[in-house]
């Protein structure tokens, strides 16, 4: 395994594919695409780092295959090179992220000296979002042990071990319990997505009983229904439903989705439901609500860190806008499928499709067996 870059030539001529490939390869790991359709297909199997796109190709053209790459990453970065030169073609390759532009022919010096000062802002950038990365899981982690440490003291004392409480006591530290423990979630998923873009990720195992677990999480936000006056529907089967996978994370999942719905349901109902599907093959979650529900736009939006619906200062709902995306991440993680239903003013409706054993520790275990376990 050698260190060099990975470097993608696409272009449907096969003088200039071959040339350019001839000029990097003693410096890269090059390799060539004819067509665009091709070269989106190679970035998604092969780390690149950097590419070169003729803007004038039959099929996919030149700016299309870039906007897909750089929907892909958006830090591989691009030249552009054609023989049509112009100022227009020039300023759309610009436009879709492209480093540079050149013309055909080319000059084999210039094409080196472009493509290694590409590859330094690439290393440039990743390396300051690793030092990002790194000072964000930090901070989190110094956070999250006092804060665990407030939860619980305020905890003992909400439950009278210490002491006993007046009414009024009792409904403040309430609120200071229920506003700790969001801020602790908050902590939490941001740790959950260092941890995603670090690829620090180990999958537990744990057999645990679902039902069990999602009646424990709902317990927590008894109190805030209240006070909002929402109904909570519960349908859970009277059975046990256990499972092979990583309680910690399969919570994670499920506390995101309700937390979702807690905090942007102000009136109506949330309905919880938990059941196997009907091909036996998983297990089931659904977290419906009456809120205040999203368009087809939101909820794409709603899958990428950082996003929410209003971003604005004076925005009405709270968070860091990383419950969804950790929920999905999490759930493709351990094998399993997310879906969102939603409309504007008629409610979400989340189903979290998990397989009964996480995909790592299924390879060797027949399926039916899983269904006949349960």
């Amino acid at each position: 395994m050698n260190n060099k870059a990975n470097i993608l030539v696409v272009d449907d001529e096969r003088g200039p594919r071959e040339s350019l490939m001839m000029i990097l390869k003693p410096y890269y790991n090059v390799y060539t695409a004819e067509r665009g359709g091709q070269a989106v297909e190679l970035v998604n199997q092969i780390p690149i780092d950097l590419v070169t796109v003729d803007l004038k190709m039959p099929g996919l053209p030149g700016i299309k295959v870039l906007e897909q790459i750089k929907q892909h990453d958006p830090d591989i970065e691009a030249i552009v090179i054609t023989g049509y030169g112009s100022l227009d073609t020039a300023v759309q390759g610009i436009r879709f992220g492209a480093f540079d532009y050149i013309d055909k022919p080319f000059d084999v010096n210039h094409i080196l000296t472009l493509v290694k000062r590409a590859l330094e802002r690439r290393h440039a950038k990743l390396r300051l979002k690793e030092l990002k990365s790194n000072f964000l899981a930090n901070v989190s982690h110094e956070l999250r042990t006092p804060l665990s440490v407030v939860v619980g003291f305020v905890y003992l004392l909400l439950n009278q071990v210490i002491g006993k409480l007046t009414d009024e006591q009792q409904k403040v530290l309430e609120k200071v319990y229920r506003n700790s423990g969001e801020l602790l979630d908050l902590i939490d998923n941001v740790l959950w997505m260092t941890s995603f873009n670090a690829g620090d990720f180990l999958l537990g195992k744990d057999e645990f009983d679902v039902v069990a677990m999602v009646a424990d999480a709902v317990k927590t936000y008894e109190g805030v229904l209240k006070e909002k006056e929402v109904q909570l529907s519960l349908q859970l089967p009277p059975e046990e439903i256990r499972i092979i996978s990583d309680r910690s994370k399969v919570e994670r999942i499920f506390k995101n989705l309700l937390n979702n719905a807690v905090k942007f349901t102000p009136h109506g109902q949330i309905t919880i439901k938990a059941q196997r599907s009907e091909d036996g093959r998983c297990i089931e979650l659904e977290v419906i609500d009456t809120g205040v529900g999203m368009d087809q736009d939101q909820i794409e939006a709603m899958f990428e860190p950082f996003q929410q619906m209003d971003s604005s200062s004076q925005r009405e709902f709270s968070g860091l806008g990383l419950g969804l995306t950790v929920a999905r991440r999490l759930t493709e993680f351990l094998g399993g499928d997310l879906r969102v239903n939603s409309h504007p003013g008629a409610g979400t409706h989340v189903v979290i499709s998990l397989p009964y054993i996480a995909k790592s520790y299924a390879d060797n275990i027949a399926m039916e067996d899983i269904r006949v376990a349960n």
